[in-house]
């Protein structure tokens, strides 16, 4: 009945601006390679990646300086990361909260989101952005529950860092190890584990409610998941040591050199780079 003394104002997102952001679990001491580093986040902007989200808990010098110079040129956001009690009393630093923060910080910002440790790299198939992956199978209707499908599930196979460098011959193969881009040079992988076993997702943050490591708990109604066939996209998880979930038999996979013209030059350019502005060691 009279002049409102306080104004709330409600705003509602418009399109979202990012198209694809890649949620990273927490960061701490142990991990100090800078060329795998630089290998995930130039990997993922060539596959579709506008934003990656860096939870730190404790991070080297060597990568901290990466990542602060990635994040001054707005292609990753980091998030500091402290945990309330000893890290031993809680699963992997926590990454159950940071799933959670990182994808439902992103309604109204990223059309997708993907979750994916810095050492697996999804591999399409054919020569095909996540994105438009994305496009093509989320929002279409599964004609027998009448749901759409809000997130893709993308099936892990292990590639063993620690067997011997692949006699695959290809025309970036010496820059390739003179640079340690690993990726390009270990292509002996298992077996390829079934849905759920190890997987790694990629989600519409409307579309889920609960999710974990390697599932989705629970859909918001009316969605439901995806399982993208291993011959449209991989997720390539690469081992430094032997991991007891691998499956036999092993078996030679160069789908992920078939990129590496485009590939290899991105990283060493951005390897000298670093190198060159930061002191960065390679």
């Amino acid at each position: 009945m009279s002049s409102p003394l306080n104004i709330l104002p409600v705003n509602y997102p418009g399109p979202p601006y990012n198209n694809l952001t890649r949620c990273y679990p927490a960061m701490h001491g142990n991990f100090t390679d800078v060329n795998t580093l630089v290998t995930a986040l130039e990997t993922g902007r060539y596959f579709g990646t506008d934003k990656f989200v860096v939870y730190n808990y404790s991070i080297p010098e060597q990568v901290d300086k990466v990542l602060l110079q990635y994040e001054r040129e707005g292609i990753v956001e980091m998030r500091k990361w402290k945990l309330p009690f000893p890290p031993l009393e809680i699963h992997y630093w926590g990454q159950m909260a940071s799933i959670h923060d990182c994808v439902f910080s992103q309604l109204g910002i990223a059309k997708y989101v993907l979750l994916a440790d810095i050492d697996e790299i999804i591999v399409p198939k054919n020569n095909i952005s996540l994105v438009a992956l994305a496009d093509r199978r989320l929002n279409t209707i599964n004609p027998r529950t009448q749901n759409l499908y809000g997130a893709l599930m993308f099936q892990n196979a292990f590639f063993a860092l620690y067997e011997k460098e692949t006699k695959y011959v290809f025309p970036e193969k010496e820059i390739a190890k003179k640079f340690k881009l690993r990726a390009f040079l270990h292509t002996k992988r298992s077996r390829i584990n079934p849905p759920q076993r190890r997987s790694k997702l990629l989600v519409k943050p409307e579309a889920v409610e609960l999710l974990h490591v390697h599932i989705i708990v629970k859909f918001r109604p009316g969605w439901e998941m995806f399982v993208v066939n291993p011959n449209v996209a991989l997720m390539h998880h690469y081992r430094e040591e032997y991991d007891n979930q691998s499956l036999s038999p092993w078996r030679q996979d160069v789908t992920f050199i078939k990129y590496s013209s485009s590939l290899v030059p991105k990283l060493t350019e951005r390897l000298s780079y670093l190198q060159h502005k930061l002191g960065i060691q390679i």
